[in-house]
């Protein structure tokens, strides 16, 4: 159930916009080389699931201390919505073109070439984001397994959180078991503009449902 909630979770209009700039990154490559395609992926589904594993620690922790624990437990404290709401709508004006952040060239240089040979901390930190997005959503299955969870060892919470990352992880994991399915993604056009401010309102609208929440 964990696997197949985890996998939904992909489609809730709360992690959907993370998902989708994932693959506009690839499609504005043109595609990219598949070694280069496979490693990315790879490194946002292990950031996917790394932060389901924090999170499950953090509940055993607050668990231990007698605290009342469950599902999206961070989204109670006011601070926290307040920057997640900052975040997205930042994001939301970039995809907008209202500015662009530019390095200074030789950190922008420094970056690229650290990115280059690690092909793994940006694309990380994107699956860290989208599992702290899907922490508020439900999704069918989702409750069962995550009241089992709860309810259960330490084991338990461990191995269905681990299965939740897993399954929020499959559409990256697909993508880098099959590399070669981003080259038959659509050539970078002017249509990408227009996905852009598609995707910004999908942005504002998280931003909106997380005001809602606050």
């Amino acid at each position: 159930f964990a696997l197949i909630g985890g996998f939904i979770l992909n489609f809730m209009p709360c992690v959907l916009p993370a998902l989708s700039l994932k693959f506009l990154s690839v499609i504005n490559h043109g595609g990219g080389v598949p070694r280069d395609v496979r490693v990315n992926f790879i490194a946002s589904a292990a950031g996917i699931v790394s932060t389901f594993l924090v999170l499950a620690a953090a509940l055993l922790i607050l668990r231990s201390a007698g605290s009342a624990i469950g599902w999206g437990i961070q989204f109670q404290q006011p601070w926290f919505l307040i920057i997640l709401t900052m975040i997205v709508t930042i994001f939301a004006c970039n995809l907008w073109g209202f500015f662009e952040v530019n390095l200074p060239s030789t950190l922008s240089n420094f970056s690229q070439k650290a990115l280059k040979d690690s092909g793994f901390g940006e694309h990380f930190l994107q699956g860290a984001f989208a599992t702290i997005l899907a922490t508020p959503c439900t999704a069918p299955f989702l409750g069962t397994a995550i009241s089992f969870a709860l309810a259960g060892s330490a084991f338990d919470i461990f191995i269905v959180f681990f299965a939740l990352g897993i399954g929020l992880a499959l559409p990256y994991l697909g993508i880098a078991t099959f590399p070669a399915l981003a080259s038959q993604l659509p050539k970078p056009g002017p249509w990408i503009f227009h996905l852009k401010i598609f995707l910004g309102f999908l942005l504002v609208g998280t931003g909106v449902w997380l005001l809602y929440i606050l």
